[in-house]
């Protein structure tokens, strides 16, 4: 189930900010790397963590983070770890293995019913690149169907022009999945229940009537903030309101 992953150059060229220069990064990163092959679990977490409040993240590191909060049995910190190296790299088959390990125990599991095999097939296709990937992809299929066009032109030959409107089809087709899939993640907002048992309002306050409660790890939809407060739904349709410190945003 655990897989280390390191690769600091890649942590590296996966900056998002400047807080911490470099060195000290990189100090970090070695404290938490030998807490993590010692199996010092805490450490690891906390210096992972401190990396990213740094303002830097990588798939590795939000994998190793992870199994780290695995082993400590911290079902909320591996699921949000998880789905966030998820978020970088839809295609790291062991993130999506152990994500599916710690959400066995998750207790609020929602069985939804199952869904039309051409739509399981739409969204497996939709969520298997980032949205950057679905840009390169499309931009190479287009610039691919010119190239035939022009050397079609160029070289007289038939069968290399008919090969330009199938492509040309085929890249609308993923032009209007990526457009779909940079969409739904542009304007969806998820996060992860951190309190072991949460309680959620009809309202934006501890005095309004209670709804339901959930445990930890549990992944809901963001649909509004009110100062502390924010309005959840989960995948039922249930929603309601939930501090905003047992939440941690996605």
């Amino acid at each position: 189930m655990v897989r280390l992953k390191i690769g600091f150059a890649l942590l590296l060229a996966n900056v998002a900010g400047t807080v911490l220069a470099a060195s000290a990064l990189e100090e970090v990163y070695q404290r938490g790397m030998a807490g993590y092959e010692n199996g010092q679990w805490p450490l690891a977490i906390q210096e992972f963590e401190a990396i990213l409040r740094g303002g830097y993240e990588a798939e590795q590191l939000y994998y190793n983070l992870g199994n780290a909060y695995f082993r400590t049995g911290e079902v909320a910190g591996a699921v949000w770890a998880y789905e966030k190296a998820l978020m970088l790299n839809p295609n790291d088959a062991d993130a999506r293995y152990n994500l599916v390990l710690v959400n066995l125990r998750v207790k609020d599991r929602i069985e939804l019913p199952e869904q039309p095999w051409v739509m399981r097939i739409y969204r497996g296709i939709r969520g298997s690149f980032t949205r950057s990937e679905w840009v390169r992809l499309v931009s190479l299929l287009l610039l691919l169907a010119g190239a035939l066009h022009a050397a079609g032109r160029v070289l007289q030959l038939a069968a290399l022009r008919r090969g330009v409107w199938p492509g040309i089809v085929v890249a609308a087709i993923l032009a209007i999945v990526a457009l779909d899939a940079i969409l739904t993640t542009g304007r969806s907002k998820e996060g992860i229940v951190y309190g072991e048992l949460v309680t959620v309002t009809s309202a934006p306050s501890a005095r309004s009537t209670e709804l339901f409660q959930l445990h930890e790890g549990l992944k809901v939809a963001i649909l509004d903030e009110r100062e502390e407060w924010r309005q959840v739904e989960l995948l039922d349709g249930k929603s309601g309101w939930l501090p905003a410190d047992q939440l941690r945003p996605l």
